[in-house]
């Protein structure tokens, strides 16, 4: 059996994908770097739902166009509750959790903690798209691993100066 489409036009070009991933890697940067900004004035609560209703202004133009040609009744209801959660989980309660922890620790901090998502995406590719890891991959994550790791360890306090100042530890 042939691969799907997708696959075959992705696995002919993975410098793009490459770049596209690397492009997302920027914009994750931008959003811990605004995201820490915001949490600073506003609730987590309320950047989420402003996230979420800036979401559905932009994308709705493009929701109706689809929505004319769509048959909404070939969908199974199983398929439905799965978009809610995705919904509610990705869009809603994933972006209140982030931000609320953007709140209380700094950004260059959290920003290594985005290193999870590849990680966790690797994994589900591998357990349930039958996905083939290499030792390449494992490197790749172990590498992941230990670097969160070592943020996230807790470190002694600083000490203040003679001075009066703090210092690094």
């Amino acid at each position: 059996m042939a691969a799907p489409h997708g696959l075959a036009a992705g696995a002919a070009r993975p410098w793009l994908g490459n770049l596209l991933v690397l492009a997302c890697v920027a914009c994750e940067a931008v959003y811990v770097i605004l995201g820490k900004r915001l949490t600073a004035s506003l609730s987590a609560r309320r950047i989420s739902a402003l996230i979420n209703l800036w979401g559905l202004a932009l994308s709705t133009p493009f929701g109706l166009w689809q929505a004319v040609r769509f048959d909404f009744a070939a969908v199974a209801p199983g398929w439905w509750a799965l978009l809610v959660f995705y919904a509610l989980c990705a869009s809603m309660v994933s972006t209140w959790l982030w931000l609320s922890g953007l709140k209380h620790v700094p950004a260059h901090h959290s920003g290594v903690f985005t290193i999870a998502l590849p990680l966790s995406a690797g994994a589900a590719g591998a357990v349930f798209l039958g996905e083939r890891l290499t030792a390449v991959h494992a490197g790749a994550f172990a590498c992941a691993v230990v670097g969160i790791v070592l943020v996230a360890w807790p470190g002694r306090p600083a000490r203040p100066d003679p001075d009066g100042r703090r210092s690094l530890p």
